[in-house]
C-alpha cells in the first residue's frame, strides 16, 4: 500500500470518485510512519466495524497485510468479527463525508491501525464515521 498524508488530496484510485467531488486521504499509513497517536472513542471504532463490513468500496483484488510493527503476528489477512461475521481488513475503502460535503477515503484496514497500533484519524474523520454518513454510491 502506498503512505499519503491526512488531509491530501486522494490519489489511490481517484478514477472512482465522481467528477467535481473533493476527497482527501484518511488512515493511509506504511511502516515507518509517524501518525497521531490516542485512544479513540468506543462509539467511533463499532461505527467503524460496521462501515467496513458493510460498506467498503473499492474492492481490489488483492489483499494488503499490515505494514506497522507488531509485537505478535495479526495474522493474514487482518480480519475482525462484527457480529457474527469476519471482515477482512486491507483489500477495499470506506468513504464518509464531513459536514462540508467532502470525502474522506480510508483503507478498510484503519480499523485495525485503530485497534491495534492506536491511530486516531482526524476529528472530521471520527465525527463522520460516527454520523454514519458514507459517501453516496
Amino acid at each position: 500500500m502506498t503512505r499519503y498524508e491526512d488531509g491530501s488530496p486522494y490519489a489511490y484510485s481517484p478514477g472512482t470518485v465522481p467528477y467535481g467531488v473533493e476527497a482527501v486521504n484518511i488512515g493511509w499509513l506504511e511502516k515507518d510512519s509517524e501518525f497521531p497517536r490516542g485512544e479513540a472513542p468506543a462509539e467511533f471504532v463499532q461505527s467503524l466495524a460496521l462501515l467496513c463490513r458493510d460498506d467498503s468500496r473499492n474492492a481490489m483484488r488483492g489483499v494488503f497485510p499490515c505494514p506497522l510493527p507488531h509485537q505478535q503476528d495479526p495474522g493474514y489477512p487482518v480480519s475482525i468479527v462484527v457480529g457474527t461475521q469476519e471482515v477482512v481488513l486491507g483489500n477495499a475503502e470506506v468513504r464518509v463525508v464531513d459536514q462540508n460535503g467532502r470525502w474522506l477515503v480510508a483503507p478498510n484496514l484503519v480499523h485495525h491501525y485503530v485497534t491495534a497500533h492506536s491511530y486516531l484519524p482526524p476529528a472530521e474523520f471520527v465525527e463522520a464515521v460516527t454520523a454514519r454518513r458514507s459517501a453516496p454510491k
